[in-house]
């Protein structure tokens, strides 16, 4: 398994001894406290040569996989537009 290192510093508690502990960044703290780490964005990304492949699923796509036109408008945000919302101002008397 790869040494994952801290990007950020974290606030967790032992799982032993119920204490408070403050995690900075560039440690890497034992397995039992890093389970602790609910962000994954405090860790650094994993090199390339510790990545393990993700398995891929057999078959194609999914049922709510959309046509590569629609994934492309709503990637370029074209597809999906979020109304104004509109505020009244209440009256003050």
């Amino acid at each position: 398994m790869p040494v994952r290192r801290l990007i950020a510093a974290v606030y967790v508690k032992d799982p032993e001894t119920h204490e408070d502990l403050i995690l900075l960044p560039g440690e890497s703290p034992a397995p039992e406290i890093a389970a602790e780490v609910t962000n994954p964005n405090a860790w650094d990304a994993p090199s390339p040569d510790d990545a393990e492949p993700e398995p891929t699923a057999a078959g194609g796509p999914g049922p709510t996989a959309g046509t590569p036109d629609q994934e492309q408008g709503e990637a370029d945000g074209v597809g999906a537009k979020k109304s104004t919302s509109r505020r009244t101002r209440s009256s003050s008397a």
